[in-house]
């Protein structure tokens, strides 16, 4: 994702200068504030905006005038669902269990980790590509605290451990049998509905699918099985995943599993 780097209108000498420090490790240019709009910098560059606000979370506004910062979004939705009934689509095509390490290679906000997370007890390692994303959702399951139903899940946010990379690459350097579960939840191919709370990510987020090469490397890496969360038909346009169970949902997504 391309970025400019600014700062709240009223910026704090501390804005300013992780605002700087970011715009250095992004290799993004730093936009003083002063009187500029976020609108009118969009203008002048042509690219999203990343903004250093309180607490120096981050917040990125897209060149359509979308939004994008950490929220626990669908997240309370679908733990609310599962304390209620003891069933989540995700969790039964994993198999997670108590205990179970999850790899998950398509961290995004987190949502689907923070679920695993809150499931499996354990730590759960979420491998991001693009590094402002990153950025948003390390500094936001630091911050983050949770209110109301969601308290349940305080313990989830500091168990996801994001780290900044290429999933190949990562799962190419691990050892055979490293984790339990290796879960990815690739941009949807086609996406078959309008989702407001993920229009924001959707419109800046990496959108590769799951190659060959990569699911090789996840079904060496995991232990009991590999994930892929698809919107339902796209496993008829990749043969590779022929040999895929599906576990179906009660939306528009359903998961791909294999039993290693």
């Amino acid at each position: 994702m391309e970025v400019v780097v600014t700062t709240d209108r009223r910026p704090t000498p501390e804005m300013i200068e992780e605002a700087k420090k970011l715009s250095e490790e992004l290799g993004a240019v730093y936009v003083k504030r002063r009187h500029n709009t976020i609108e009118s910098i969009k203008k002048r560059y042509g690219k999203n905006v990343l903004v250093v606000g309180k607490d120096l979370l981050l917040t990125v506004h897209t060149l359509s005038g979308n939004k994008l910062f950490f929220h626990p979004g669908l997240f309370k939705i679908r733990l609310l669902n599962y304390l209620s009934g003891g069933k989540e689509s995700m969790i039964s095509a994993m198999d997670l269990k108590e205990g179970d390490t999850v790899l998950d290679c398509n961290l995004g906000l987190a949502q689907d980790a923070l679920l695993s997370a809150f499931v499996s007890k354990r730590e759960v390692v979420g491998v991001e590509k693009d590094p402002v994303i990153y950025e948003i959702v390390k500094r936001g399951l630091k911050r983050y605290r949770p209110e109301g139903k969601l308290k349940v899940a305080k313990f989830a946010f500091s168990l996801v451990k994001p780290t900044c990379g290429d999933n190949y690459a990562f799962l190419k350097q691990l050892p055979d049998k490293s984790y339990d579960i290796v879960y990815f939840s690739p941009m949807f191919i086609k996406p078959k509905w309008h989702c407001s709370v993920m229009a924001p990510f959707r419109e800046v987020a990496v959108k590769d699918f799951v190659s060959p090469e990569t699911l090789k490397e996840a079904e060496r890496v995991a232990r009991k099985r590999v994930v892929i969360k698809v919107n339902k038909g796209v496993k008829e346009l990749f043969p590779f995943l022929s040999d895929y169970q599906v576990q179906t949902s009660a939306g528009h997504v359903e998961y791909l599993y294999k039993i290693l």
